[in-house]
């Protein structure tokens, strides 16, 4: 089994927590014997969704499994609900708005594993929580991409997943990471240890 995490590149700070949570959560998955293709995208709203149809094209994977940072947040949180709306200012000082996919459907919900796989996570021990607005940012327009991947049955399974902004090497996003990979693994039916 294939599964492939991304993690978003820096944008409103020189870090982003993302990507230290995405490695963890690599290292973790590999002991327990997941291929994992693990990628920072550009936080850019002119190749995010090539950047994640090339990922799925060349590996592909059973699941993928998109993170983000948040600063509103203090615990991870599984995304339930991707909107075709984009709004903000990427990283290279490019504004959008209007649609995700001009020809796909107002929102997309994730399937009710990922919520299983998120409530498991958190009765195993991990702090988790649900959400059902992932903003109009780069995170939602991911979410909103995987799930379609999903849709076309590119891949059995699809997520997104806010870690929290944390400060770079901070211990809490070892933490994250680990918790990542427990959702990972509920969602695709192994066991949490």
């Amino acid at each position: 089994m294939t599964c492939v995490l991304t993690s978003y590149g820096p944008f409103a700070r020189e870090h982003n927590s993302s990507g230290e949570a995405a490695r963890r959560a690599r290292e973790c998955l590999e002991k327990e014997g997941i291929a994992v293709v693990c990628r920072e995208i550009d936080t850019a709203w002119g190749s995010f969704a090539t950047d994640l149809d090339a990922l799925v094209r060349c590996y592909t994977p059973k699941v993928i499994v998109s993170l983000g940072e948040s600063a509103k947040i203090t615990v991870s949180a599984v995304e339930l609900v991707g909107y075709n709306k984009r709004e903000g200012i990427d990283a290279d000082g490019a504004r959008s708005t209007g649609a995700v996919d001009e020809n796909g459907p107002s929102e997309r919900r994730a399937p009710a594993e990922n919520k299983a796989a998120a409530q498991a996570t958190k009765q195993s021990g991990h702090q988790l929580n649900l959400s059902y607005d992932a903003g109009r940012y780069l995170c939602n327009a991911a979410l909103y991409t995987n799930l379609g991947f999903l849709e076309n049955g590119r891949v059995d399974h699809a997520a997104f997943v806010h870690v929290p902004a944390r400060e770079k090497g901070a211990a809490q996003t070892q933490s994250d990471g680990e918790t990542v990979a427990a959702f990972v693994k509920n969602l695709v039916g192994n066991a949490v240890d």
